[in-house]
């Protein structure tokens, strides 16, 4: 009852203070007094008629027909089934030796998210195009192009609660304190405690493997339909062993899934690149930078691990970057994201709009923007930027994104969702910021099977202004 109440109060405007009760719920303090996160969020709820006009004309006839309520129930789950991938027929296989098949699906509008931990030097260098690529970055992908997961340990330890039983010993007269380790107690039984590791196998005959964050799966068996949860940190009950606590080895899918390419091949009709120039591309839902290689011909290049997702393509010649963007520009949308970036309170102190695009639904808006975090001096000292160690100076991160931002249109409202980067890179205060310019000769591309097919015409870039 608590839910469906609460989706159903969305459609009371006389509760939807925009700035909260009594002005409270402000994210933005010291930039401007604005709604609170959850009220905007309940905002944009609220224009999916589709689903609120369900739910709240069955909270109404819940006490006239339950038959009713029950046939609208169906109909909003079968709605929110509708947003989610196919079901595909997989096998899970659990650690004491059982194994389920049935159809297996994610949670709608839900996806993986993979973090994998490879080391590597954050330094001056370019941190996305650079050889480790994978360093820090979160994988999203759907079930589709997955051929299996695997789980296996990675620390297992038999754990007991515990205390400290002595204080830190601190002399007020000297101000010396002792800091050996203080003596712990340990009371009441042992429970498990296990760190699983994640192995995707994709259909591209890819594998990558890390930390996989957690996740509701659905298994539909003949018996019934089964929840499962995907740990990476598992808890047992007190007094239980290691092997008591059971978990998934394996999901191995039975179908072919989805075909995706381990390679794909882009080849650029009317561009020409010196040595130094780098080309590359961000995938367009997850918005995640996948490495982006030269190909054998001076104008090909490829782009690795997509996992089915088309992309976004960006060309870096010395201190200009050209982004691959639709030509046509919506300038009353272009105010409006740009009102919404100088707002936004983020790491990056220097925020330029260089062009905007709405989805064809209209529900999402994506907006390029060139990021550089500048340092001031102030009466506390010079802030901002960073602290070099090697050069013993401050240096400036910068970095070319995008942005996506779910957009109330009825409102003028954006909420920023997610974040996709380019290129990135490390400059000293007196240098120039690279130039960011819209191309749509790159944003013109044709697909054959595994090759991709850049700029049928010659198309200048051209510059939007605000």
């Amino acid at each position: 009852m608590i839910g469906r109440r609460q989706i159903c109060c969305i459609e009371e405007p006389t509760r939807m203070s925009l700035r909260g009760p009594k002005g409270r719920g402000n994210l933005l303090r010291s930039v401007q007094r604005g709604p609170s996160q959850r009220l905007r969020l309940l905002r944009f709820a609220r224009n999916d008629r589709l689903r609120l006009d369900v739910s709240c004309r069955a909270r109404e006839l819940c006490f006239a027909d339950k038959w009713l309520v029950l046939a609208f129930l169906l109909v909003l789950l079968c709605l929110s089934n509708l947003t989610g991938a196919a079901p595909r027929k997989a096998a899970v296989y659990y650690s004491d030796g059982k194994i389920l098949t049935g159809n297996i699906s994610l949670t709608p509008e839900h996806e993986f998210k993979l973090n994998i931990p490879k080391a590597g030097k954050l330094k001056t260098t370019d941190m996305v195009t650079g050889a480790d690529v994978q360093y820090g970055k979160v994988r999203q992908f759907t079930i589709e192009p997955v051929r299996e997961i695997r789980f296996y340990p990675k620390r297992e330890e038999m754990r007991q609660d515990w205390k400290f039983i002595e204080k830190t010993k601190y002399d007020e007269k000297t101000a010396v304190a002792d800091y050996t380790p203080a003596k712990k107690e340990f009371w009441g039984r042992t429970y498990p405690l296990r760190h699983l590791s994640c192995e995707v196998v994709f259909s591209s005959g890819e594998t990558m493997a890390g930390h996989l964050y957690s996740v509701v799966l659905y298994l539909e068996t003949k018996e019934r339909t089964r929840r499962i949860i995907l740990r990476s940190k598992q808890r047992g009950k007190k007094g239980s062993r290691m092997d008591d606590l059971v978990y998934v080895t394996k999901i191995k899918m039975l179908d072919e899934g989805k075909d995706v390419a381990a390679n794909i091949r882009v080849i650029f009709a009317s561009m020409t690149f010196e040595p130094n120039d780098v080309v590359q591309a961000v995938t367009r839902d997850s918005l995640t930078p996948v490495p982006t290689e030269r190909g054998e011909g001076s104008g090909t290049f490829i782009v690795k691990s997509t996992f089915g997702e088309d992309f976004y393509l960006a060309v870096k010649k010395g201190q200009q970057c050209l982004v691959g963007w639709p030509r046509t520009q919506d300038k009353e949308l272009f105010s409006v994201a740009e009102s919404h970036i100088k707002r936004q309170r983020d790491f990056y102190n220097d925020k330029k709009l260089i062009a905007v695009t709405k989805s064809k639904d209209g529900k999402e808006v994506l907006t390029l923007v060139n990021l550089r975090r500048r340092f001031a001096p102030t009466n506390f000292g010079e802030i901002g930027g960073e602290w070099d160690k090697e050069l013993d100076r401050i240096v400036e991160p910068w970095r070319l994104s995008i942005w996506r931002w779910k957009y109330d249109q009825a409102n003028q409202e954006l909420l920023l969702s997610s974040r996709g980067t380019f290129f990135r890179l490390i400059f000293l205060p007196e240098d120039p910021t690279p130039e960011a310019k819209i191309s749509d000769e790159l944003w013109q591309m044709k697909r054959e099977d595994d090759t991709v097919f850049v700029g049928k015409s010659t198309v200048n870039p051209v510059s939007i202004e605000p």
